[in-house]
């Protein structure tokens, strides 16, 4: 649903060997770039390499911090 949605339906494809790479670009973001709010807004290769807690941990430092600036602020 989600590549028929955000790519098939939106993204012209001309061409044989032009629709293969489109494609190939989007599997890419999808899997390396795109946040998935059922991973925990984590990317599938995250998930993949099982860097979940390093990821999460990371996450939750920055949230501290931007909050303890604000209050500093």
């Amino acid at each position: 649903g989600t590549f028929n949605q955000e790519f098939y339906k939106t993204t012209p494809l001309i061409g044989f060997e032009g629709a293969k790479q489109k494609i190939n670009e989007y599997i890419q973001t999808y899997n390396y770039s795109r946040l998935h709010s059922s991973l925990y807004y984590l990317t599938p290769i995250d998930f993949m390499e099982n860097r979940i807690d390093e990821k999460l941990k990371c996450r939750e430092n920055k949230l501290k911090n931007a909050a303890k600036n604000r209050t500093e602020y």
